[in-house]
Order: C-alpha cells, then structure tokens, then sequence
C-alpha cells in the first residue's frame, strides 16, 4: 500500500522555491514515520515507501518523473543506490551507469520541479 503522506510531501517539497531536496532522515521526521536511518531495518522500511511512490509515478504516466529523487543520504547528499536500481528496473538503463554519469538524479529532481510546479498537473494528479 503507497504512503500519501510521503507521497504528497514530496509533491509539495517540489513546488517549492529553494531547498528541494530532503534526507532520509529529515523526511521520516516530518511526515512521523517513526523510522531512524541508523537501523537497516528501517532504512528498508523507507526504502520500500519510496520505491512504491515512484513506481505508482511510473506506471501512471512516464511523463511523470520519480519523487524519489528529491531524497538524499545525509552523508554524502546523494541518493541511495536502490534509486539508481529502481531506475534500472524501470528502463531507464544501467544503475552502475546511471549512478556513474551522475545525470539521471538531477534529470529527476529537475523533472520533479517542473512537473509539480505546472498548477494542471497538482490539481489533476495529487
């Protein structure tokens, strides 16, 4: 079963003017998951909430873009590799590749932003 609250959390992080992005951590604070990111258990737990989001995003319409993305490693500001396996998984290409070149997560989280910005497609497909 996909999370909304997450789900409409990322929707409304992307329309937002500066500081698009969020961490593991930070997002499971705000939308009261209860998970810390220091236990694998939990890391899996969200790691599972986000795939299903950007799956149910896929399936609807490849036009729409993966809100997956706007979620970073507090280390390191990147994603995890599971994004770039998901991307994988959904025909984008290689993960090894994709995580290598360094494109396909700004491509997201700059589709993500256009996408949720355009007023038509928040009404329609929140």
């Amino acid at each position: 079963m996909m999370n909304t609250v997450v789900r409409h959390f990322l929707i409304d992080l992307s329309r937002k003017r500066t500081n698009q992005t969020i961490t593991y951590q930070r997002l499971s604070d705000e939308c009261k998951l209860k998970l810390n990111m220091s236990n694998p258990a939990h890391r899996n737990e969200m790691a599972k909430i986000l795939e299903t989001i950007s799956i149910f995003e896929h399936k609807s319409s490849p036009q729409r873009p993966l809100l997956s993305a706007l979620v970073l490693r507090l280390n390191d500001g990147l994603e995890g590799d599971g994004f770039y396996k998901l991307g994988q998984n959904l025909g984008f290409g290689d993960w090894v590749k994709l995580k290598k070149e360094g494109m396909f997560e700004i491509s997201q989280i700059t589709k993500c932003i256009e996408f949720w910005s355009e007023e038509d497609n928040f009404s329609n497909y929140r």
